[in-house]
């Protein structure tokens, strides 16, 4: 039987967890998931799937848990120009019920082409309005969702792929998406894929994966995302790959990430144009909660650990999603190999009672 069927039933390791293994659209390439629960209870993931990761014909797609089901649907495609792979999408809804979708666009193989496009739903996805052009860059990515801020501002993340480096910045709208002002985060060069969440204090925090495969960045803002602190290394390792943080109903800090890094010699050896280079590890994909705002993150549980199908693929566990949903647990979904998107749920106290 196809494990890719979209069935969440208990797992087989731990009666706590709930998992399944999304349909696949396509089945080469499946990755950089991201989740998101809608007012009505339905859960949302979106990842891009195609041939490989910057072909024309890689795509966005979606799949759909309805409230109370236990079937994910089959993926409907979302994206669709030709000429362009697009990839790395994230799902928004905004208080009067809109859903928006944003992605990125680019040439095929070429990052500095890229561009922000995004589509509107007003019926919980079913419909979709015509894609329009957020930001033309030229080399501007995504991977994390949309903020919305106290003052009621939404943030979006994003970061730029350009000749004389990788940087971060913010796109800011005041009036609920119309218009977006950019803002750079100084010294944020090789720290990319910023995810930022509001601390109790309307402090805003951010983390950064860190194209040097050593540790995760972070950053602060007290004026609402308008300028930040230069990105620090923080004691959290990192391994050129993403990481997601949220904020919980109980005002603790969530993340899942890669626990490895290039500081422990975390790497195997792969082959490219005939030559053999060092890749960091996509393994193990690790839960962490911090229940000081970040400061400490004392309780971390492994949600998946290299298995006997790893020793064949370099590419691993990666592109991890978290959301808490409105009944309290914690939903996961990442990239299995790129054979397609795992999906898990699991409570908090999973985590915490572990050590």
């Amino acid at each position: 039987m196809n494990r890719f069927n979209g069935v969440v039933s208990p797992s087989e390791k731990d009666a706590l967890l709930q998992e399944a293994y999304l349909p696949a659209f396509h089945p080469n390439d499946n990755h950089a998931a991201n989740l998101l629960e809608l007012d009505n209870g339905d859960l949302l993931c979106v990842w891009f799937s195609g041939s490989g990761e910057g072909n024309p014909d890689t795509n966005v797609v979606m799949s759909r848990l309805p409230a109370g089901s236990s079937q994910w649907s089959e993926p409907i495609q979302l994206s669709g120009d030709p000429e362009r792979s697009e990839q790395n999408p994230v799902l928004f809804q905004a208080d009067n019920g809109s859903l928006w979708l944003f992605h990125t666009s680019n040439e095929p193989h070429n990052q500095r082409t890229s561009k922000i496009v995004y589509r509107v739903s007003e019926d919980q996805g079913i419909t979709w309005g015509a894609a329009e052009v957020l930001s033309g860059g030229p080399g501007i990515f995504l991977r994390h969702p949309p903020l919305v801020l106290q003052n009621g501002d939404w943030l979006l993340p994003a970061y730029y792929c350009k000749l004389e480096g990788h940087y971060s910045v913010v796109l800011i709208s005041s009036n609920q998406g119309a218009t977006w002002h950019e803002y750079e985060v100084p010294g944020s060069t090789h720290r990319v894929q910023m995810n930022v969440v509001e601390l109790q204090d309307g402090t805003l925090y951010a983390m950064f994966r860190s194209r040097q495969a050593d540790r995760i960045y972070t950053s602060i803002s007290h004026d609402n995302g308008k300028s930040w602190s230069v990105p620090a290394k923080s004691d959290l390792p990192n391994n050129n790959s993403s990481m997601q943080l949220i904020t919980l109903q109980n005002g603790h800090l969530a993340l899942i990430y890669n626990n490895s890094t290039m500081e422990r010699d975390q790497f195997r050896w792969v082959q490219r144009k005939g030559e053999f280079r060092k890749k960091p590890l996509r393994t193990p994909l690790t839960v962490s909660i911090s229940e000081d705002q970040g400061k400490t993150w004392p309780h971390f549980r492994n949600v998946q650990m290299a298995d006997l199908e790893y020793k064949d693929s370099e590419i691993g566990y990666s592109y991890p999603s978290i959301i808490a949903a409105r009944d309290g647990s914690i939903h996961l979904a990442f990239s299995y190999l790129r054979k397609g998107i795992k999906y898990v749920r699991l409570p908090e106290q999973w985590i915490k009672e572990w050590q």
